[in-house]
């Protein structure tokens, strides 16, 4: 008897002993999924500029692995900086409109803060939407300007071929931003419930691999775009469902 009661003993402690040592030696799917990521700083989006002279690229926050700051490094010497810095800009990320969600998730896109961006063909200038709003880089003197500050979205932006303008969507009507007066420009100003100016449809982006809807002429003087008008088509009720519960989405 005694032995078996010493045996046990010897157990319960060894196994407490383990319980107090194991919780910084055991991978665990919270420590996996938390910041900083466990795959270290990795650049994402990698681009060189038009010169060559500038690599830009994204990476995520040490102290949120699901939101992404956008950097650039030099080709020669120099350091990497980082040129865009999501929350300094946009410190309180709020819910993005559900024709951005799903774009996002035709794109395989996940991550928050800076997910996209664009040289202009000059490499003067990185545009870089960021929770709904655009930005514009000045690789000349790195300072970020703020294009909008809208409640709706402005989704597929871009510099026009030789950097006079910015072009985007909003609330499916294609917008041109003069970057010398700051003034915009509707060019079309009828799209709203099924119809949509300048946007790739769900098979485009899904079975096309086509994200975008519009096309600059390289003198700047024209844009092509598509207007989608889904009006023959049903309207179907169905459940969208995530890990906050389901929701019913008429699509």
């Amino acid at each position: 008897m005694r032995t078996v009661l010493l045996a046990s003993t010897i157990l319960l402690s060894a196994t407490s002993a383990l319980a107090q040592e194991t919780p910084s030696n055991i991978l665990t799917p919270e420590r996996v999924f938390s910041s900083p990521s466990l795959n270290g700083p990795v650049a994402k989006g990698v681009s060189l500029s038009p010169d060559g002279q500038l690599v830009a690229f994204l990476r995520s926050r040490e102290d949120n692995v699901d939101v992404q700051d956008l950097w650039a490094a030099p080709t020669g010497p120099g350091e990497p900086y980082k040129l865009i810095d999501a929350r300094a800009l946009v410190p309180d990320a709020g819910e993005l409109s559900e024709a951005e969600k799903a774009r996002r998730e035709r794109m395989r896109i996940s991550a928050r803060g800076v997910v996209e961006y664009s040289w202009d063909q000059q490499g003067r200038y990185i545009l870089a939407p960021l929770e709904g709003d655009i930005f514009l880089a000045n690789r000349a003197d790195g300072k970020v300007r703020r294009l909008t500050e809208t409640p709706a979205d402005e989704i597929d932006a871009k510099v026009s071929p030789k950097g006079s303008y910015v072009s985007y969507v909003r609330d499916q009507n294609l917008i041109v931003y003069d970057l010398a007066s700051g003034k915009e420009t509707p060019i079309t100003d009828d799209g709203a419930g099924l119809i949509s100016w300048g946007t790739a449809e769900f098979i485009a982006q899904e079975e096309m691999d086509r994200d975008t809807g519009y096309w600059w002429s390289p003198d700047e003087r024209y844009i092509a775009l598509t207007r989608v008008d889904e009006s023959p088509v049903d309207i179907v009720p169905r459940f969208e469902i995530t890990g906050g519960g389901a929701t019913m989405v008429e699509q």
